[in-house]
């Protein structure tokens, strides 16, 4: 991630230097959430909120850093409605990019890898498997959650057990499923899984969400640039 978040900072600092007081604030804004996202550390004292566990611990932060992540996301499709045609109206947050510009912008190999590390996870570790089975199956039965979010999640899990390709993008899905269980519903860190499948699944998810964010950001702010000349 470091290497898209330098090319990304070029990127950036290129069009403020272009376009000085003129910058967006939905830009402005979206730097700061990232910036944010990539950098919070958390550290948890457990004597008051129930997290003595290291596990828990360790999980309820990921949950956040990858709860941070998702707020620079959403901040960034601000800009990119601003600014560009590439953003989908009235569609759910997690598909208003098609997949012919994730494509071309690069992304798409980036939840492809991300759907074959957790794909691979599914074929080799039996605990794995049923413990995404039963996390799925949380977010079907979550009566908070659109029904977009969750036919994606089944697509997901049909992909795993063989019975249907995806392209990848339902990740994002889940992804915003997740957020929206622990923002509205207040779910645990475990959510029915083994801590340590639970701790690699996010992780996978926030560095998914991180490299896909920096792969649009670069593209849209670079169609700026060009535009600026």
């Amino acid at each position: 991630m470091s290497l898209l978040f330098d090319q990304y900072s070029s990127k950036f600092n290129e069009l403020r230097d272009l376009e000085q007081d003129e910058l967006p604030r939905s830009l402005r804004l979206f730097n700061i959430r990232l910036r944010l996202a990539a950098d919070i550390q958390i550290n948890f004292k457990g004597e008051i909120s129930l997290t003595k566990a290291t596990d828990v611990r360790e999980t309820y932060a990921l949950i956040i850093q990858l709860m941070e992540a998702w707020n620079a996301y959403e901040a960034f499709s601000h800009y990119a409605g601003e600014v560009s045609t590439h953003v989908a109206k009235k569609t759910s947050k997690a598909k208003i990019y098609s997949q012919t510009f994730l494509t071309t912008v690069g992304s798409m190999q980036i939840l492809e890898n991300a759907l074959a590390w957790i794909k691979s996870e599914y074929d080799n570790n039996s605990r794995f498997k049923k413990d995404i089975t039963q996390y799925i199956s949380r977010i079907e039965q979550d009566s908070q959650i659109s029904q977009r979010l969750k036919d994606d999640a089944k697509s997901v899990l049909k992909h795993l057990s063989g019975e249907k390709t995806i392209s990848g993008i339902e990740l994002i899905s889940l992804i915003y499923a997740e957020r929206n269980m622990y923002y509205h519903n207040g779910e645990t860190a475990k959510m029915g899984m083994a801590y340590s499948n639970r701790k690699k699944l996010i992780m996978k998810f926030r560095e998914t969400l991180f490299e896909h964010m920096l792969k649009l950001a670069i593209y849209i702010i670079d169609e700026q640039i060009d535009g600026t000349k």
